[in-house]
């Protein structure tokens, strides 16, 4: 009997290990997938960072029941080890939601974005200063997708100047020539769908990994309830074995 509470306690130790060293890479991910749609807050509405966020917030509560895992393991109190349970439960439930959520959000993202860089880019336009915050920012777009405005450079034609950086020039370059009507390399494409597609990724990506996420906790807690179940076992034929 000694023999199989120490296997079952050691069991359960390993596999919450492992458990924890999952929290902590489900929390690497979602935090860069955060850090990647964060980047281009003013550019993309702010729901669409919502399920990374939560992800990221499962990240951090699974450390925490990776860590009362560990405790029921040590004090094989059947409290810590009910609870441990229901957070799994809770968490995988919440996970899938994320999942669900991050799909509901990548199928309505294009008009989103399109509708939130319409409005900063009507604000944006009236600033004359073109080495003010908003057009720098606009600028590090147009370098980085290798796009201009939304549709085009079409879309300066009221102000009657294209930004440097349509021509492939960074924010620090259009900070000594800022403008140029001399330019014969503009990007033709415009920013939003390149911005959909980038957006698209991310969203599919932080989904992927709630659902990963969310398959590989429920396969922890049937092999918690596995071992369990072997324990109960093994203790029922011990105290049969005692009494007979």
């Amino acid at each position: 009997m000694a023999l199989s509470s120490n296997c079952w306690k050691y069991l359960v130790l390993t596999f919450n290990v492992l458990f924890a060293m999952s929290a902590v890479a489900l929390f690497g991910v979602s935090g860069f997938l955060v850090y990647r749609l964060f980047i281009y807050r003013h550019f993309i509405p702010v729901n669409v960072e919502y399920p990374a966020i939560l992800l990221l917030m499962m990240a951090i509560i699974t450390c925490s029941v990776a860590w009362i895992g560990w405790r029921s393991a040590k004090s094989m109190h059947q409290f810590h080890v009910v609870m441990a349970g229901l957070l799994i439960v809770i968490v995988v439930v919440v996970e899938f939601s994320c999942f669900v959520w991050a799909m509901v959000v990548w199928d309505n993202v294009e008009i989103d974005i399109r509708s939130t860089m319409t409005n900063y880019f009507m604000l944006t336009s009236k600033i004359e200063d073109p080495n003010s915050v908003d057009s720098l920012r606009w600028d590090k777009l147009h370098v980085q997708f290798e796009c201009c405005g939304i549709s085009g450079p079409g879309d300066y034609s009221a102000s009657k100047h294209v930004p440097f950086s349509c021509c492939g020039q960074g924010p620090l370059d259009s900070l000594h020539k800022p403008y140029t009507a001399d330019c014969t390399t503009l990007y033709q494409r415009g920013c939003g769908k390149q911005l959909h597609q980038y957006t698209k990724d991310q969203l599919l990506l932080v989904a992927m990994t709630a659902l990963t996420a969310s398959i590989l906790q429920v396969v922890d807690k049937c092999r918690d309830d596995k071992i369990g179940t072997w324990r109960d076992s093994n203790q029922r034929r011990a105290n049969t074995k005692s009494r007979a």
